[in-house]
Order: C-alpha cells, then structure tokens, then sequence
C-alpha cells in the first residue's frame, strides 16, 4: 500500500513539475504524519488483538474459543461449567474424606464414587434440547 502511495505521489511530482529532481524534499514536505501514526496505531491495536486472541486459544486449548463463541449458547456453557465445578468439588471431597488404599481397594465405595465422578468429567458436554419451542 505505501510503495502505491509513493508511486502515485512520484507521478503526480512528476506530471506537475516534469523533472525527477526535487521529489525527495516534495515528499517530506506533504508526508501527513497524522495518517502514517495512525495507521500504525491502528495496525498495532489489531496485532495487540490476534495475539491475546492467540494466547488465550493456547491457554484454553486448541478450538475451545471457537467452541466456546460460536457453537455453545450462554446457558449451556454456564451449565457445564457449574457441573464441572460441582464434581470437581465432589472429587476434592472424596478425596479428603478416604486414604489412598480405601481408593485402591477393588470394589470399595470410594473407588466407584471415584471412578463415576472422573467418568462425569471426562464425558463429552451434552447438549441440551431446546424446551422453548422455537
């Protein structure tokens, strides 16, 4: 885009004035500082932008932005979010509660709590059915 602007402004100078020389002096006298800061203001806030966006897909995991602004409604992510916290509350819990050996033990109550509560976490969210008739 500059390297155009250049090219327009050299044959504007040079159908008006009709030598080469003088351009360079031409140009800094009418470069519009105004334009050229915010631009690159502008440019800058639009880079500051992709990488925050680009550091938090990194942080949540890859696509769950996407996931989260585009293919889940409001309600159902709070939802899962609020289950997810609700197990992991329950597992913290559990965990405080039994000893290691009572969670190792085959067929013990603390084992099968355990085991159905990191099935619950580890299980796809589910989508809910719209119950407002649209």
């Amino acid at each position: 885009m500059l390297v155009v602007r250049l090219v327009e402004g050299f044959v504007h100078f040079l159908t008006e004035h009709g030598a080469i020389s003088g351009f360079l002096g031409h140009l800094a006298e009418h470069f519009s500082w105004s334009r050229f800061l915010s631009v690159q203001i502008w440019l800058m806030v639009l880079f500051l932008i992709y990488v925050t966006i680009h550091e938090l897909n990194i942080l949540f995991g890859d696509g769950e932005l996407y996931r989260l602004f585009f293919r889940w409604r409001s309600s159902e992510a709070k939802l899962t979010r609020r289950q997810r916290i609700r197990l992991l509350t329950r597992l913290n819990r559990l965990t405080e509660a039994n000893s290691i050996e009572a969670f190792s033990e085959q067929g013990a109550p603390a084992q099968a709590a355990l085991i159905g509560i990191v099935r619950q976490l580890v299980a796809p969210p589910v989508a809910r059915g719209d119950t407002h008739g649209r």
